[in-house]
């Protein structure tokens, strides 16, 4: 069985000392980026000692998993909240998306110099994968702050949005593959919290067409991925976000997007966490189309106890019905990375230990 992960790994003691360090002011940036190449030297050493078949800079050098990479894109600028009351009972992110103008792509990305890094790291001793946060999240996240009226917001039409997004990610992704990306992984959250119902209702309040809600995010993912190299593989970790694992259903009725969503995106390669113990989840895996690849979300990426191997021989006895085995992987749920650096389930040394207990199922 091949083993896959998320792609964002918890960073060490040594990485952790020097962002509290930075924040104090005790140490520079160029101290603090010297600590995140060697944090990422060693993953990557990890990484391809457990045998990956992908490697990644394990997202160390993010504060946020998606808003790092928005802030780097043109037309959106990061506004901090420094000011009033923010009523959290966790750790709360006060940099703020800003629409600046219309969105492109960055040749100067951040994120670009932080891949040519991992390739150089990685030194053709295995391939390279770059994770990314969804289009469909950025379009998901202009809909939040424009109260579900992009076109208030937008210097021009919703469908332009939808197109300006998608081009500027497939540039994006253009360039990485000239860079030696070998895989492209979008991780999203947008169509699995359309499955939440709590969450839709909030949409549907405000006025929002979930219909043509459910399109556009689909629509803008597809349209990131027209044209990329056929040799770049695509895939995308769907999740319903704190829930991790969506409210899915396979029934095909109108308001679920699921179905259609597995049915027609163009990617290689599925992430799906599923829960050990709710059977009637993994039947959503039937609308994926047949020659395309399954990873099966099914270890806790967040507690350092052993799993049940026997609840996850049983599942993916079940996905088989579906998708062929030999297009069956298992990961984590998640990624093993949490948003706090300083709140997490598990030790550095607890990751590496359970991809090992994995690679001898």
């Amino acid at each position: 069985m091949t083993i896959e992960t998320i792609g964002s790994f918890l960073p060490d003691e040594p990485l952790i000392c020097a962002r509290c360090d930075f924040e104090k002011g005790l140490i520079d940036r160029r101290q603090l980026s010297d600590m995140e190449d060697e944090a990422v030297r060693d993953i990557v050493e990890r990484q391809i000692s457990c045998k990956l078949p992908y490697a990644t800079s394990g997202e160390l050098r993010r504060k946020h998993w998606a808003y790092d990479f928005w802030f780097g894109l043109r037309g959106i600028s990061c506004e901090n909240v420094a000011s009033g009351h923010l009523y959290q009972p966790v750790e709360t992110l006060t940099d703020l998306l800003h629409l600046s103008g219309r969105i492109g792509f960055n040749p100067e990305h951040p994120f670009l110099a932080d891949f040519r890094f991992l390739h150089e790291a990685v030194a053709e001793r295995t391939q390279c994968r770059q994770t990314l946060p969804s289009p469909a999240n950025l379009l998901l996240e202009i809909y939040a702050i424009s109260d579900g009226h992009p076109e208030s917001l937008y210097p021009a039409s919703t469908d332009v949005l939808i197109d300006d997004i998608a081009e500027a990610y497939r540039r994006m992704a253009l360039r990485l593959h000239e860079l030696g990306c070998a895989s492209l992984q979008y991780d999203d959250t947008a169509l699995g919290l359309m499955c939440d119902d709590n969450y839709t209702k909030r949409l549907l309040q405000g006025g929002v067409d979930l219909i043509k809600l459910h399109n556009e995010l689909i629509e803008v993912i597809n349209r990131s991925l027209k044209g990329l190299p056929a040799d770049m593989e695509k895939s995308i970790y769907i999740s319903g976000g704190d829930t991790v694992v969506p409210e899915w259903e396979y029934i095909e009725y109108p308001d679920n997007v699921m179905p259609i969503a597995l049915a027609t995106l163009d990617v290689d390669k599925f992430f799906i966490p599923l829960d050990l113990h709710n059977d009637y989840a993994v039947e959503v895996l039937r609308h994926i189309p047949e020659g395309k690849k399954v990873v099966l979300g099914l270890i806790e990426a967040h507690s350092p106890f052993p799993e049940n191997t026997l609840s996850i021989d049983s599942i993916v006895s079940k996905a088989s019905r579906w998708v062929k085995p030999q297009h069956i992987a298992i990961s984590p749920r998640t990624g093993f990375k949490v948003s706090s650096y300083k709140r997490r389930g598990l030790l550095y040394e607890d990751q590496w230990r359970k991809l090992n207990e994995l690679m001898s199922l």
